[in-house]
């Protein structure tokens, strides 16, 4: 009865029941909008799908989605016991109590204690994911040793990156008073920027192996297109994602001189080297149009108005109590926020993802005028989502909703009406 005298919890359980509504509610939409249109292959891909191949892809989006709804119950169960039964604070004295004499380790070691928590929680759902749907469905090229050594290199690297950073935030904190949230803000932009510059050249290389590509008529295409967009790179390398997944995919990643463009070997096996230089100009055309800064102006800006909300909830003590907390302190405060302030965001995430719809047109409107052909572009579309056994017939709110991309039907569209 405590917590429902409490206005932040009754204002965190009206958003997040909102939330499974629209989330849950999206989900049936659209597994009845598949099964509305599973007798008909859309036009686009009459001659590419077979009828075996057709109901493939509607099962695997079927199996997906019944998945991430038992999950988002599961994780419902799971976020509301440990309210109710004070889970965050009994942790918190738990580590306290092992570490008396050193408050600030305490302080930084208790968000990793939840950390691993979680992450324990979740290892049978990534396993069942990877080893069940991905296997069914013809995806997963992982074996359990692939599986076990991944998951201990990236508890490494987030102890590595997070320890640091979350002490340099809890120094911010405690020695900064009202501006702490400013300086906590730039350390995570700045942390951001950094792993974003070091990614393709320190930390995919420890999951994948980076090969420079070939010498040949593909490595010659894609460099005279950087040279004739202006496209500054470091070098063109594939990497061995057929050793997960047989997934296909394509992208630029780092910044400066260290940006590197990155082809799975899955995609170079299956499409023609036009349809790759297709689909590189349309990763250039995001750098090209501005979409990448763009994106970090508007993520420095959320950045900021988040940790000036997470300022005043560390000030509040019915934030604290509203997740069964009696006992406020800073560290707790951060991992309670984090954890749950998404609940609160979720209400304006289809603006992003219409912004990013948006992105997706006019990089492939880039990649069609500089190529000056719209074959290449869209077959290399429709081959991508036969390979990955995408979702045809999406409900139109279900992709307003969820899909960053476009249809591929909705992009094919758009690249014939394109005037070259």
């Amino acid at each position: 009865m405590y917590l429902l005298d409490n206005w932040f919890f009754c204002l965190f359980v009206v958003f997040y029941f909102t939330y499974l509504v629209v989330e849950i509610g999206l989900d049936i939409i659209n597994l009845k909008h598949i099964d509305k249109h599973k007798n008909k292959i859309p036009d686009l891909f009459a001659n590419i799908y077979s009828k075996d191949d057709y109901q493939k892809s509607i099962e695997y989006t079927k199996a997906k989605t019944n998945f991430r709804i038992f999950q988002i119950f599961f994780k419902t169960f799971l976020l509301f016991t440990l309210i109710i039964t004070g889970f965050f604070e009994y942790t918190d004295n738990l580590v306290s109590n092992y570490l008396t004499d050193y408050p600030f380790i305490s302080a930084l070691v208790y968000p990793f204690v939840i950390g691993g928590f979680f992450t324990i929680l979740g290892l049978p759902e990534s396993y069942y994911f990877q080893f069940v749907i991905e296997e069914k469905f013809g995806f997963n090229k992982m074996d359990l040793k692939t599986f076990i050594i991944d998951t201990i290199k990236s508890i490494i690297l987030a102890l590595v990156f997070g320890i640091p950073l979350l002490a340099g935030l809890l120094w911010f904190i405690n020695n900064f008073a009202d501006n702490w949230w400013i300086f906590g803000a730039a350390l995570i932009l700045g942390f951001q920027l950094f792993t974003a510059a070091i990614y393709p050249v320190v930390l995919a290389p420890i999951f994948n192996k980076f090969t420079p590509l070939i010498e040949g008529n593909l490595k010659d295409k894609i460099t005279d297109l950087a040279k004739k967009v202006n496209f500054k790179m470091s070098g063109i390398f594939t990497i061995d994602g057929s050793k997960r997944s047989s997934h296909s995919n394509a992208y630029f990643a780092g910044m400066g001189s260290m940006k590197r463009i990155v082809l799975f070997d899955t995609l170079i096996n299956k499409h023609s080297d036009d349809e790759i230089v297709a689909v590189i100009a349309h990763e250039m055309g995001h750098n090209v149009k501005k979409h990448i800064q763009k994106s970090l102006i508007l993520s420095s800006i959320l950045t900021f108005i988040m940790f000036y909300v997470l300022f005043i909830c560390l000030k509040s003590e019915l934030f604290f109590h509203a997740f069964g907390v009696n006992n406020p302190s800073n560290h707790v405060g951060l991992v309670l926020f984090f954890l749950f302030s998404s609940v609160f965001m979720f209400p304006i995430s289809p603006l992003f993802t219409k912004l990013s719809r948006k992105n997706e047109f006019e990089a492939d409107n880039f990649a069609v005028i500089t190529t000056k052909n719209k074959t290449n572009l869209s077959q290399a579309l429709v081959k991508l989502t036969k390979e990955n056994l995408g979702n045809l017939t999406p409900h139109p709110l279900y992709s307003a909703y969820h899909y960053s991309h476009p249809t591929t039907i909705e992009r094919v569209e758009a690249i014939n009406k394109i005037i070259i």
